[in-house]
């Protein structure tokens, strides 16, 4: 039996919803999902994280474009 493992390209990915500098510090704000439940509703809010970036990297994203962790 062979078992085949797809992976998703944009799980890595999000939309900024925010771009933040605070103490020396760029940081963009990704939605990384706008989140999900289960049958048993395990699981429903967004998945949301800060990602510190370099000032180049910070000014050349919006809110709206989407940002791809490497």
């Amino acid at each position: 039996m062979i078992l085949t493992v797809a992976c998703n390209p944009d799980a890595n990915c999000g939309e900024v919803i925010d771009k933040v500098f605070v103490d020396n510090q760029y940081i963009l704000v990704i939605r990384f999902d706008k989140g999900s439940t289960s049958n048993q509703n395990e699981y429903s809010g967004e998945l949301v994280g800060d990602i510190e970036v370099n000032e180049e990297t910070f000014s050349s994203y919006e809110k709206g474009k989407n940002y791809c962790i490497a």
